[in-house]
């Protein structure tokens, strides 16, 4: 792929803007009544050619205009969209919702993914954070039935996990409540599998062997480690018949494949999962997800997180055709906003 010259810029763009604005394959007689060309359809369709064979464009049909491809979609992304201002409206709307303090994180997770439903014609979006990453506050075990426990555990987040599991032994509640003092004791600014591995660490010593409450907290917390909690993560939606809105999804199957991947969230995980590498905003486009459910969609998604820590990614799902300019800056904003707000529910 060679450097592109002024004018292979200029058209590349021009049919980039007019297809989002369209949706519609864009044709060298439409560029050329713009004011923004001064060149006749003959010179604009030898460009657009040549855009093509640098695999820029395509042409979905022999008689039809051109469209941009992933890789056009992605150059202009990078080099060419200028990015718009959030508008005043939008962003009172977002203060109304988003730059007040209270409400548990599942809350404010909520209001940041209802938000950009509501400001954008796509599917909101937002990963719930994962317990692997997350510093705990507090665990309480909680005695239902026999061996039966249940494991309440708090972040310093304000997420609360419950996690069903059965113990070795069937301990009473007090015997409970002086494993969940041990284990809290021990958190300091661990996650749980800094919990996980400093518990390891004591099994291991002899040094408190033959202490009896000590053994039964080991083996409850064997217990409860074992269920594995820290793997559990999810994602909210909201706005899904937004989709309807665009034309890219009028055909049954391919509606049926996206919501498919909604339902069961694991590739939506994956992808999400894969932006966290540390950038604060991502734009993943069409096959760049490697989800063939989501080869038609693209994802623009921004960190949010307390203390300079990452807890999750939101952002939209919509099609490649997606209004890049204004939709990159309005994710960042609401990503902030939540950020702040989970930074005053100390």
């Amino acid at each position: 792929m060679g450097i592109l010259s002024e004018r292979q810029l200029k058209v590349l763009k021009a049919v980039v803007e007019e297809y989002i604005h369209s949706g519609e394959p864009v044709g060298s007689r439409t560029l050329s009544r713009s004011t923004y060309f001064q060149l006749s359809p003959a010179t604009l369709r030898n460009v657009m050619a040549d855009l093509e064979d640098e695999g820029f464009l395509c042409q979905p049909h022999t008689s039809a205009g051109r469209i941009p491809t992933d890789q056009g979609f992605r150059f202009y992304v990078n080099n060419l969209a200028g990015l718009a201002s959030v508008s005043p409206a939008a962003k009172m709307h977002i203060r109304e919702r988003l730059e007040v303090a209270g409400g548990r994180l599942e809350e404010v997770l909520h209001d940041g993914v209802l938000t950009l439903a509501q400001l954008t014609p796509y599917v909101g979006i937002v990963s719930l954070p994962d317990f692997r990453r997350m510093i705990i506050r507090h665990i309480r075990f909680v005695k239902l039935h026999e061996r039966r426990v249940l494991a309440v555990v708090v972040s310093v987040s304000g997420s609360v996990q419950n996690v069903l599991f059965d113990a070795d032994d069937d301990l009473t509640q007090d015997q409970l409540n002086h494993a969940s003092n041990y284990l809290n004791a021990l958190l300091g600014s661990l996650t749980l599998s800094g919990i996980k591995r400093k518990v390891l660490q004591e099994m291991a010593s002899d040094k408190r062997c033959y202490d009896e409450l000590f053994t039964q907290v080991l083996a409850l917390s064997r217990s409860f480690f074992a269920k594995n909690p820290e793997q559990q993560s999810d994602v909210m939606l909201d706005g899904r018949l937004n989709l309807l809105e665009h034309p890219e999804f009028a055909d049954v199957d391919r509606m049926k494949s996206i919501f498919r991947a909604f339902e069961e969230k694991g590739s939506i995980l994956k992808i999400l999962d894969g932006a966290l590498d540390g950038e604060q905003l991502r734009v993943i486009i069409g096959s760049e997800s490697h989800c063939e459910e989501m080869r038609h969609c693209s994802l623009v998604t921004a960190e949010y997180g307390r203390e300079e820590r990452t807890l999750g990614q939101i952002g939209v799902i919509g099609p490649t055709r997606m209004d890049y300019s204004r939709i990159i800056p309005l994710v960042n904003y609401i990503a902030d906003a939540m950020s702040r707000r989970l930074q005053m529910n100390k």
